[in-house]
């Protein structure tokens, strides 16, 4: 059977700029604690509370695609970027999410064919989370599939007169940043038609390719600019915000690490049968050594994997990912635990 999808693989761009702030307090959050303490959610840690609150505020905005998913957003990285310098001992500014203005590299598609139940699909590509991998497992259920931006995407989503969904999937955070890496420092070295890395490269080429210490500076210049116009270790949120002014709520999020499970799941909320998900379509890997290079600095100070974990809380909290051994400390173990216990209504979440 073939299936109508719109799939958006789009190369997100941004622009990231940077400064620091000083001791790690949580002063402001979006909304207010008293929503946990009516649910009967008590913790002494009153850190704990406002920083849930937020990330409650977040996973509410950001599902939903609103145009409060990047102001609350913002919120949260100015709340925990104190945290990030007291982990590395830094003294520069956040780097705030959002779009950059350089043009934005899209490889969307439409495909032609509607399921039996008139269901027309839309694919949402996050970076570094089998995004290749799902749009390659989507041509064996698809024809006719051709080029769009996201705005055409969006809007032809809207316009149908047929049921539709929009899907993505999410990757563990640390997972999809040790690889990110290793993508970002490949590119740097072997695409001569990228002016984003010229920068990058200078920096990185004073280091052996490989190497522990590459790794620790390209970890340095991430704290320093998120690593400037490029997708590919920005938290995972970011992706769900509305862009262009046009707004693409997903339906269903599945995890990479449950892929054929996930996928298979996708399909049977539309009463519809499909070949296995085969993972190792369309694979792409830029290098073990790089990957092994980052897995080792991060390994050497469990203040660095902290650091990490402070600037994808959002992922980790929202995606529902178990956090590290080396971060399960307050405030941001208890955050967590207080997110999950509070239900949302019509969670994507697989």
């Amino acid at each position: 059977m073939r299936i109508m999808v719109l799939i958006s693989i789009s190369f997100l761009v941004v622009s990231l700029l940077a400064t620091f702030q000083a001791a790690p307090v949580l002063e402001t959050c979006a909304i207010e604690e008293p929503l946990f303490l009516q649910m009967g959610i008590r913790v002494d840690d009153g850190q704990s509370q406002k920083l849930a609150a937020l990330l409650l505020e977040v996973r509410k905005e950001c599902l939903r695609a609103t145009s409060s998913c990047l102001p609350v957003l913002e919120t949260l990285r100015l709340a925990v970027w104190p945290h990030v310098q007291a982990e590395t001992n830094g003294s520069l500014s956040p780097w705030m999410p959002g779009w950059n203005l350089e043009p934005i590299f899209d490889a969307d598609a439409q495909a032609s064919g509607v399921s039996r139940l008139g269901t027309k699909m839309a694919f949402r590509h996050i970076f570094k989370a089998a995004g290749f991998t799902a749009y390659a497992n989507l041509q064996q259920v698809t024809t006719g599939l051709r080029p769009q931006s996201y705005l055409e995407l969006c809007n032809a989503f809207h316009s149908t007169d047929l049921k539709h969904r929009a899907f993505t999937f999410v990757r563990d955070p640390i997972s999809r940043f040790i690889s990110g890496y290793a993508e970002i420092d490949y590119r740097s070295r072997a695409v001569r038609d990228w002016p984003i890395f010229d920068s990058l490269a200078k920096l990185l080429r004073e280091y052996p390719v490989g190497s522990a210490v590459r790794a620790a500076a390209f970890f340095e210049e991430f704290l320093r600019s998120g690593i400037d116009v490029n997708g590919h270790v920005r938290p995972q949120l970011e992706f769900l915000q509305p862009l262009s002014g046009c707004s693409l709520p997903m339906d269903f999020i599945g995890k990479t690490e449950r892929a054929e499970e996930h996928w298979a799941k996708l399909f049977d909320m539309q009463n519809e049968t499909v070949p296995k998900f085969d993972s190792l379509l369309a694979l792409h890997s830029h290098g073990e050594r790089d990957e092994q290079a980052m897995k080792t600095f991060l390994a050497s100070s469990a203040k660095y994997m902290r650091a990490l974990c402070w600037l994808y809380l959002g992922d980790f909290a929202v995606f529902e990912y178990e956090l590290p051994n080396e971060c399960r400390q307050e405030p941001m173990q208890s955050a967590v635990a207080m997110l999950r216990r509070v239900s949302l209504s019509g969670n994507p979440l697989a």
